[in-house]
């Protein structure tokens, strides 16, 4: 039994402060920010809104009444989903949509709880609506603040974490460490064991090497013990496991490298049989129609909104160059299905097959009404036909030509994974900015790293934030050529 050197974690910074707080205290204080942030916005939205209208305060009281009812319904959502836990912040960055998702159940339940009492009237519309815009501003910039002082708390030694103990071996420990930065995600390892069973050891004396292990472990009050062995050698971890299944631990088997490959391996039991599932279906039955609900509704409003335009186009595309309107081009669907979609024409070129050449800044091939339409992703609404037909959706991953698809599959590990959702005309790559040409290695495999993301995360709320993104976001255009 090896204890290993620098055990709070190699390179880590471990300076204490006598201030130091721990997890349950931090939980404590961001869930105190959201109940004075959502108090706060209530009173100053109904200050400003009735001193603008009417030169006074109005009757605060009742605000900070509804404020209350909102903190009633809102904290709980958050607290059941664990968001308040350093570990969930850590985890999960700031996940705006499932706030989003949260703050509109508390709206929610306040409306209908007026309008069972009948006190709505007691209250302004308007008022209401500025808190409810300002206070999920707030509410946003709070958690942005939160997040950035865990982040910085572990690092600079300001938050103290949930002491771990590692066992494993030699390799395995480094392996961790240099992975996974232990102590950016809320856990100070307190200990680290070098644990290996030679051909020599008989089963007398290996149980006494545990068994001091885990009076270390209580000595030291460790709250999690990560087991970092192979799968293969299931007979030592078991004898591992027993003697911690007394003490009031969680233990945590891995990461294996096969797990690795996966983001969100989940126990299922099926009767007495217990198995890790590693790959599931990224959309129920339920949420598929979900989803297919909004794309229908999105995609008809689309078109009959977008009529003029599209219309415009059209005639534009005509006056200035010779060729068809629309340019359809073959693309891989969900489940590799191939299907042609639907573009305004913006090239001299109308290539379906080869060596297909992505667009390129200033490219020769694009026309003057081509590079006004690419400018402003008006090339891609004919793709609400493509919606309406179901091969494709509002918002998944972006289809690349066949060719491209090849390519990356070979170079892009999981980048086949994008076809298990269809695809869509936005999506969470594009409004963080990776749209366009992908010229580099780093730039598609950030594209698949947040397409995944995207498949691994998706609600119907995360897709209505993504396509308020695609409108709003400075960021959506970047790349635009």
């Amino acid at each position: 039994m090896d204890h290993l050197p620098n055990p709070a974690g190699r390179g880590a910074v471990i300076a204490r402060y006598p201030f130091a707080i721990s997890d349950q205290v931090f939980a404590l204080l961001a869930m105190s920010a959201d109940i004075i942030t959502i108090l706060a916005m209530s009173l100053l939205s109904s200050a400003v809104y009735h001193q603008a209208v009417y030169g006074g305060f109005g009757l605060l009281k009742n605000y900070l009444a509804s404020s209350l009812l909102v903190i009633i319904i809102y904290i709980p959502l958050r607290l059941a989903r664990g968001k308040y836990l350093v570990k969930t912040l850590l985890n999960e960055g700031r996940n705006v949509e499932s706030m989003f998702l949260s703050w509109n159940y508390a709206f929610l339940a306040l409306l209908i709880i007026g309008f069972v009492t009948k006190e709505t009237e007691i209250y302004s519309r308007a008022a209401i609506m500025l808190f409810y815009l300002s206070g999920f501003a707030a509410l946003m910039a709070v958690r942005e603040a939160v997040f950035r002082l865990a982040e910085n708390g572990f690092r600079k030694g300001l938050l103290l974490g949930k002491p771990v103990m590692l066992l494993g071996t030699e390799k395995a420990l480094k392996t961790f460490h240099r992975r996974y930065n232990p102590h950016l995600f809320g856990l100070r390892v307190v200990d680290e064991i070098v644990l290996k069973k030679s051909a020599a050891d008989d089963a007398e004396t290996f149980r006494k090497r545990l068994n001091n292990i885990a009076a270390r472990a209580r000595a030291l009050r460790v709250e999690d013990i990560f087991i970092l062995q192979p799968l293969p050698r299931k007979s030592l971890i078991g004898e591992t496991l027993n003697v911690f299944l007394d003490m009031p631990v969680s233990v945590h088997l891995g990461p294996d490298s096969i797990l690795d490959t996966f983001r969100d391996v989940r126990v299922e039991h099926f009767g007495a049989m217990t198995s890790l599932e590693l790959v599931r279906p990224p959309l129920s039955e339920w949420a598929h129609w979900l989803k297919r609900g909004l794309d229908i509704t999105g995609a008809l409003a689309g078109l009959v909104a977008l009529s003029p335009v599209l219309i415009l186009a059209a005639i534009a595309i005509k006056l200035d160059s010779s060729g068809p309107v629309f340019f359809m081009q073959t693309r891989q669907g969900f489940n590799h299905k191939p299907f042609r979609i639907f573009k305004f024409r913006t090239m001299r070129v109308m290539e379906d097959s080869g060596d297909i050449r992505q667009a390129t800044r200033d490219d020769p091939r694009v026309t003057r009404a081509g590079r006004f339409l690419r400018r402003w992703s008006i090339d891609e609404l004919p793709q609400l036909i493509n919606v309406l037909k179901g091969d494709m959706s509002l918002v998944g991953p972006r289809p690349h030509a066949m060719n491209h698809d090849n390519i990356f599959e070979r170079k892009v590990r999981l980048y086949a994974r994008r076809h298990k959702v269809l695809p869509g005309i936005t999506g969470w790559a594009q409004v963080n900015g990776y749209r366009g040409e992908t010229d580099t290695g780093e730039k598609i495999m950030k594209r698949v790293e947040y397409d995944l993301e995207y498949i691994d995360r998706w609600s119907i709320w995360f897709d209505l934030y993504i396509i308020a993104l695609t409108i709003f976001s400075p960021r959506t255009w970047r790349n635009a050529y």
